[in-house]
């Protein structure tokens, strides 16, 4: 068994190497970019809010996030990459559950695609960062793989990942986890259909229902429909911190 702080060295390494060179984002990725801006244009936010990119990765999404406020990149990996690359941002290498960031500073705390990398005894204190980071009335933007849907791909989606930890959490999870942090949801959907088939999937997925879908021009209608029913590969989640 690894020992929690030889498991976060491994992790630390693994992540500064992977996240060391610069790569261009692929279209999952592009899908929840979207996703959380639009959460971000939902949500009753300043003017130039104050934003923590919590799991920023190779930081480009803290890039991002950056042209509307001043904001912060945190990631377990080394962050000077990152610092090169997104000057009009802030970056800092913290193991985020442990990490005693500054408390209430924050309009909004981003996390896309790093709660599924957490230890499943950690993953609700990992949420509770995310609270004490905000202000009250701020929000939160989530997004990570469905459970659901990874479970659904043929080989139980494991080949989908090579990252050291996948803990995937489904839609009921993911609400008890925040709402049991002072969270109020506001929106919960899911993004990007595809890749699964088994049981439901291969019909919610049918090339053929598609086509006919669109034949008789209810294509958007059914995908906003299914998207919305948890079909997609990741959850994407909008809650305000309530308490």
């Amino acid at each position: 068994m690894v020992e929690p702080e030889s498991g976060i060295k491994l992790q630390r390494a693994y992540y500064s190497e992977r996240w060391s060179e610069f790569g261009f984002a692929n279209s999952l990725e592009l899908k929840r970019i979207v996703k959380a801006l639009q959460f971000m244009s939902e949500a009753d936010l300043p003017r130039h809010p104050k934003i923590c990119d919590l799991g920023c990765g190779a930081g480009w999404s803290t890039g991002i996030l950056g042209v509307f406020g001043p904001a912060l990149g945190v990631d377990l990996s080394d962050v000077a990459p990152a610092r090169i690359r997104y000057p009009h941002c802030e970056f800092t290498s913290q193991n985020v559950i442990e990490w005693d960031g500054p408390k209430g500073e924050f309009d909004l705390v981003v996390s896309l695609e790093v709660i599924e990398h957490i230890e499943q005894q950690d993953q609700s204190r990992y949420v509770a960062v995310a609270s004490r980071l905000l202000k009250l009335n701020g929000y939160l933007i989530i997004t990570t793989p469905n459970k659901r849907t990874m479970e659904a791909i043929p080989g139980g989606g494991r080949t989908w990942s090579n990252q050291p930890i996948e803990n995937w959490l489904d839609p009921a999870a993911l609400r008890s986890l925040v709402r049991s942090n002072g969270f109020q949801i506001e929106r919960l959907t899911s993004v990007c259909l595809g890749v699964a088939s088994l049981g439901a999937y291969r019909l919610v997925n049918s090339h053929k229902l598609a086509r006919c879908m669109r034949s008789l021009g209810l294509f958007g209608i059914w995908q906003r429909a299914a998207l919305s029913a948890h079909y997609g590969i990741h959850l994407a989640l909008l809650a305000k911190k309530t308490s």
